[in-house]
């Protein structure tokens, strides 16, 4: 049985974008007001269009020719993650690429996230690039699971062993104390933590010669890769990993904080299989083969989405072994590698927009929030207003999206990884240390959890209000500011939010689910109703675009094929509150003649995207 969505009765709702107001359409911002903007969506440096990668690349010269020819001529890719390591023997490759204009991301060895290993890189190394910096084509050095490793493989001998081989006893001393998540001792504070874990990031940046990707998968550390100075703020999804959707708004409010782009790379394992060539096999304890790992249908949907969510950049891992039936001539395509095509021609022949995140959910500096490990900065006892944050994304926002602390879906465990969104993918997740002008750019502003207002934010949260933004809060929040709550409340539209006890947690909440549906209500240009499913909605130079994704319905297990109900059919319907003249799905191709109410299907697993064309 279907779980109903609430009916959405969206209103339009003013939106200032900074440093004044934004050009308007029916109530809603037109597709230049947010382009324009902080919220726009931003490419890798150098790049005119969204990358797709494929991951691996042979380290002979003719091999990469003939691989970029098979990639122009099937629409399979457009650059390269992981590329060839820069050293003086990849120079040529490196050479030809910068002639070809694709970017790539480089892998420095399993020592990249150890302070004072083997991982630092040098002259010889950049040299290797110059061709590339030369051509203004990007290049960034991948600093993996750096959040991971700091909390848990830091401390783990095993895994050091496996790391250094017969080299252990030479480097055994930079292991961390056990029982400190990675710290040398236990600190007190959140400001201790956030200190040491900047000198981390920061060390392993220098010593990646200022190039880091920044790629976390199990902690929520984007925002701070994005002040720390990351090329790109990037991020792994799939695997086990939990919170896909809430990483996501982490990653984009911190590229439109920081004015990076930001990436999603889609992991292949799931609980030890993995999803390789070949036909569905055991090596060992673990499935191999393209039936093994995830489905074919999570990767589809989640290719799509991390492009249609204004990810610069998607890496399907693990793609060079299961897009092709050999790694080599003749490089026939798998049905992996067709789908992989077919979904990359849809992008580069479909307008994305701008994903439109009304509601800034913003966060202490501080704040360190760690869903992985449900401790601030991996070894903080949570306070209540922690649990708050826990509780607003993983028990309000994205129900059923944590599978790290409990089973959600023991039968079909891939469920989690994606799920409905009751109020929309609306919005994303700032920290109180954002740069000036981006906080006006929401029309709603919610603060969440433990919070400390300094004179910056203060000034921020006063423009914004002035500008046209409303800003939510708790009562905590009001008493912390103290006697400049006055003076903040009468620059424009503060609403101090009702308390509320959700009954799923026995918790007070941040703010509750009728303050989040009416925030829906009021936010959003598109009334979506009917059946649980995904949503997104993106505004582009025609209209607006709406993205469906029903996840229910693809059964996975790690060691076996998919089974597909073909009943688990969401039935939606989109009632826009804009003028619009068409209503067309582009993937069937579909026009609904009455674009004022669109009543349509999505079958199990699939995506679909409704365009609404608006009149200028």
């Amino acid at each position: 049985m279907r779980m109903k969505q609430p009916v959405l009765t969206l209103l339009a709702v003013a939106l200032c974008v900074a440093p004044a107001p934004a050009a308007q359409k029916d109530g809603f911002p037109e597709f230049e007001a947010l382009a324009g903007g902080a919220q726009k969506v931003r490419l890798l440096p150098g790049q005119k269009d969204f990358v797709f990668t494929l991951y691996g690349a042979p380290g002979d010269l003719k091999q990469i020719r003939e691989l970029v020819t098979v990639l122009r001529a099937e629409h399979l890719g457009n650059g390269f993650d992981p590329g060839p390591t820069p050293l003086p023997s990849t120079q040529p490759i490196f050479d030809y690429l910068a002639t070809v204009g694709w970017p790539v991301i480089c892998y420095p060895g399993g020592d990249m996230q150890i302070k004072g290993g083997r991982g630092p890189m040098g002259r010889e190394h950049e040299l290797a690039l110059a061709a590339m910096d030369s051509a203004g084509v990007f290049t960034a050095v991948q600093l993996g699971e750096w959040g991971y490793y700091f909390h848990n493989l830091s401390h783990a001998e095993s895994w050091w062993r496996d790391n250094f081989g017969k080299d252990f006893d030479a480097y055994k001393h930079l292991l961390k104390p056990p029982g400190l998540a990675g710290y040398d001792r236990r600190p007190v504070s959140k400001k201790e933590c956030y200190d040491v874990v900047k000198e981390y990031f920061t060390s392993r940046s220098r010593d990646l010669l200022g190039r880091v990707i920044s790629v976390t998968g199990h902690s929520h550390y984007e925002a701070y890769a994005g002040e720390w100075g990351a090329r790109c703020i990037g991020l792994e999804v799939g695997e086990n990993i939990a919170f896909t959707q809430s990483k996501l708004a982490f990653a984009r409010g911190a590229s439109r904080a920081w004015q990076q782009p930001w990436s999603v790379q889609v992991s292949p394992w799931l609980h030890g299989a993995v999803t390789s060539g070949g036909p569905l096999r055991l090596e060992g304890r673990d499935a191999r083969g393209l039936d093994a790992g995830h489905s074919l249908s999570f990767y589809e949907r989640m290719w799509l989405h991390g492009w249609f969510a204004g990810a610069a950049m998607v890496t399907p891992e693990n793609s060079i072994a299961t897009f092709f039936e050999k790694p080599e001539a003749p490089w026939t395509l798998t049905s992996h590698g067709r789908k992989a095509a077919e979904v990359f021609t849809f992008m580069q022949t479909h307008e994305r927009g701008v994903p439109f995140t009304p509601v800034a959910v913003v966060l202490d500096h501080l704040a360190g929030y760690n869903g992985y490990m449900d401790k601030p900065w991996g070894i903080l006892q949570p306070t209540a207003g922690d649990r708050e944050l826990r509780d607003l994304f993983d028990q309000q926002l994205l129900p059923g999206s944590d599978h790290i602390h409990t089973n959600p879906f023991p039968s079909n465990p891939e469920l989690s990884y994606l799920r409905p969104t009751p109020y929309g993918e609306i919005f994303d997740v700032l920290t109180t240390a954002v740069p000036p002008e981006v906080l006006p750019t929401y029309p709603v502003i919610l603060l969440a959890g433990d919070m400390e207002f300094d004179p910056a934010f203060v000034g921020e949260l006063e423009k914004s209000l002035r500008r046209g933004s409303r800003v939510l809060m708790a009562a905590r929040h009001r008493m912390a500011l103290g006697a400049e709550f006055e003076r903040v409340a009468r620059q424009g539209d503060v609403e101090v939010l009702e308390s509320w006890t959700n009954s799923a947690t026995g918790r007070p909440a941040a703010i509750s689910n009728a303050r989040l549906a009416r925030l829906a209500q009021e936010s959003l240009p598109i009334e979506i109703s009917g059946d649980a499913i995904q949503f997104q909605i993106n505004r582009t130079t025609r209209g607006w675009v709406v993205e469906l994704v029903n996840n229910a319905g693809v059964i996975k297990q790690k060691d076996q094929p998919a089974v597909v109900d073909p009943n688990a059919i969401a039935r939606v319907v989109l009632r826009p509150k804009i003028q619009c003249a068409s209503a067309r799905e582009w993937r069937s191709n579909r026009v609904y003649p009455k674009p004022e109410e669109t009543r349509l299907e999505v079958g199990p697993g699939q995506s679909a995207f409704v365009e609404f064309t608006c009149p200028r």
